[in-house]
């Protein structure tokens, strides 16, 4: 899956000389907690909104809000963005996993998208991690999910395949996480299917070890 496919083109941006008041309420109005700032059509930072609150003067809980926002209506983007901020970037072909390697290296919770050029095309957030997470096991789809442990030689998926193919259903999803430091692998599979015992009893009568099994509904 590329990044293109989940990041977002429509894109709220701010740049370094707008005030605050103007980022929060780009961020109230769109639902957002990350603002791509743009001069001169380049990236220069990301504000989110932890460096928003943490620009905010300790007394600012009790002021009332024209005073709060006269405020920050005279704060800028800038002196709110951390100080030597590294700005981390990807782009819209690469992979959604190389991304998320990315946001977890970095502590960071969106990514600027630019073309090669370094113009901005898009952003990544965390939630879109997530949504991928949870597109790419099938755990919306109908059918049925599949856990087994595995050994990690080869011919053993090709095995599991042929087997389930003799029932005429599908392998819809397959997810492979390793089990400890072991040459064991616990494999996920997502079936088109949701009579899911039949299938089971086979495996099991092959020798495959089955750790969980079940069908949800169409």
């Amino acid at each position: 899956m590329f990044v293109s496919e989940k990041m977002h083109k429509d894109l709220t941006t701010v740049s370094r000389n707008d005030t605050l008041e103007t980022a929060m309420k780009a961020m109230r109005d769109k639902g957002i907690r990350h603002l791509p700032v743009v001069d001169g059509g380049k990236i220069s930072g990301v504000l989110s909104l932890s460096d928003v609150q943490r620009a905010m003067p300790s007394q600012v809980s009790t002021l009332g809000v024209h005073e709060a926002t006269y405020l920050f209506d005279r704060v800028k983007v800038k002196d709110a963005l951390p100080e030597h901020q590294k700005i981390v970037t990807v782009g819209s072909e690469d992979f959604i996993e190389e991304a998320a390697l990315l946001m977890r290296a970095y502590k960071i919770g969106s990514l600027p998208v630019v073309d090669p050029s370094g113009a901005l095309v898009g952003i990544l957030t965390e939630s879109d991690i997530f949504d991928a997470f949870v597109e790419l096991l099938g755990v919306r789809a109908s059918g049925s999910r599949l856990s087994m442990e595995i050994n990690d030689k080869p011919g053993v998926l090709a095995e599991i395949a042929a087997i389930i193919k003799k029932f005429e259903v599908n392998i819809t999803r397959l997810a492979m996480f390793p089990l400890g430091d072991s040459s064991l692998y616990e494999a996920v599979l997502r079936l088109d299917t949701g009579d899911i015992e039949p299938i089971v009893e086979t495996l099991r009568l092959h020798g495959f070890k089955v750790l969980n099994a079940k069908s949800y509904a169409r």
